[in-house]
């Protein structure tokens, strides 16, 4: 890898709920970037506990089959927490509503698990060289879906069943404790909703999510 495609990234952090996975891939990526630093957590959360990486970071969020099983992505909540860091989605093949999103709320680059690690490595240094990076054949994927669905799709199919029975109450003009009273669940956790509900969505208040749901429910 050249040093003129990493001034500006210092380190790589992986992201994913798997521990063993994640540092089996936090050892191919070392032996790749030598000149980089590469570390890895489960989450935001933990990643925060650690303290704060020295120098501007790339991540690497991998992406398994229960991605937003509780409606919570890692994505939106790893751009609300480093909202400048370059993002590149790795693993399993997500909806294509859910590609564009990501991409809409600052993502840089998505490689399938299914490709060899010779496709990231590619992602790591187009991304880090400033471009964006998708592997070749969910680009003809995505490329296709777009042609034939997205113009017709509504943007609530953009939602997770649990993210829209918060934005749901969010329009009837609850407040955020008053939903987190109402669905069991903390004040910080409806906030992380309400937040990738608006980047999803690409709005900034309840007043144009209201316009939206109501405008696609009649």
């Amino acid at each position: 890898m050249a040093e003129s495609d990493t001034d500006h990234v210092t380190n790589i952090v992986i992201l994913d709920t798997h521990p063993v996975l994640r540092k089996g891939l936090a050892v191919l990526l070392q032996e790749n970037f030598t000149n980089m630093r590469v570390t890895e957590a489960k989450n935001v959360v933990e990643l925060q506990q650690a303290g704060p990486e020295p120098g501007p970071s790339l991540f690497i969020v991998v992406i398994n089959s229960d991605v937003e099983e509780d409606g919570i992505s890692p994505v939106f909540e790893l751009k609300a927490a480093y909202p400048e860091a370059p993002v590149i989605l790795y693993g399993e093949e997500p909806k294509p509503e859910l590609v564009i999103s990501y991409f809409k709320s600052g993502i840089n680059g998505y490689v399938s698990k299914h490709k060899d690690l010779a496709e990231l490595i590619t992602c790591v240094n187009m991304v880090c060289a400033g471009k964006r990076y998708v592997n070749a054949e969910y680009m003809d994927f995505l490329f296709g879906y777009l042609i034939d669905n997205y113009k017709t799709s509504k943007k609530r199919d953009l939602l997770t069943p649990r993210q829209y029975e918060i934005a749901r109450l969010l329009i009837q003009g609850l407040s955020t404790s008053s939903i987190a009273e109402k669905t069991g669940l903390h004040i910080s956790t409806i906030s992380t909703f309400k937040t990738a509900i608006f980047q999803k969505l690409g709005i900034d208040n309840v007043l144009k999510l209201k316009q939206i749901l109501e405008s696609e429910e009649n």
